[in-house]
């Protein structure tokens, strides 16, 4: 996966991923920053943190930003996590996340604050320091009566409009790379789940080519 992306990063091109299990968020960030002494941040839509070491005794699913942010050049203190808040959120998660720094944004403060708020925080700590954005977006962040495709479905997550509009804000100061994970279609109904993820992407596209 690390060389894939390379390959398409070095090419000039951006690298989009759609994919399964959210284990790739970690070969997909380092074939980027392979490529690039650039600093890296990354926005990350989730509801869960994914950045404790391992998780069921796996050390790699949902544990992509633990391994990620120890790369050189993609520090800790530039990812940012929107909308985290499932019940399945292990609490090791939560320890490493303060331990290394990095922003926790939950569902609760999405509301309390208002879309708009959410992706300037997102933003100014993404960027801080950094030459580019990565963003990973995991379906099951949007609340599980409308994305029934994914492997951990959750409710109390994002309506869709309200991860759209989010993702558009995020993506109009420019991307590095996009993915969209935890799309499981033997678990999909009509293809809404895979709908909206390729509505991600579409929007993410059209947000940074409108503004340049």
């Amino acid at each position: 996966i690390s060389r894939a992306v390379s390959h398409v990063f070095s090419s000039g091109a951006l690298p989009i991923i759609m994919g399964g299990d959210h284990s790739i968020g970690f070969p997909t960030v380092r074939g980027v920053a392979e490529c690039t002494s650039k600093t890296i941040g990354i926005v990350h839509f989730d509801r869960h943190a994914d950045i404790q070491e391992k998780d069921l005794d796996e050390r790699m699913h949902t544990t992509p930003w633990f391994h990620a942010t120890n790369l050189p050049n993609v520090p800790a203190k530039n990812l940012v996590q929107v909308g985290i808040g499932g019940w399945q959120v292990p609490r090791e998660a939560v320890v490493e996340a303060r331990k290394r720094g990095t922003t926790i944004m939950s569902m609760s403060d999405v509301e309390e604050l208002g879309i708009d708020k959410v992706a300037e925080i997102a933003l100014e700590t993404a960027w801080d320091g950094a030459d580019a954005v990565y963003l990973s977006f995991d379906i099951d962040c949007v609340d599980c009566g409308f994305v029934p495709g994914t492997g951990w479905p959750e409710p109390g997550g994002f309506l869709p409009r309200e991860a759209l509009a989010l993702v558009g804000k995020v993506a109009a100061e420019g991307l590095c790379g996009i993915e969209v994970v935890e799309v499981s279609p033997p678990y999909d109904t009509s293809d809404i789940t895979s709908l909206l993820a390729t509505r991600v992407i579409v929007d993410a596209l059209g947000s940074m080519a409108g503004h340049g």
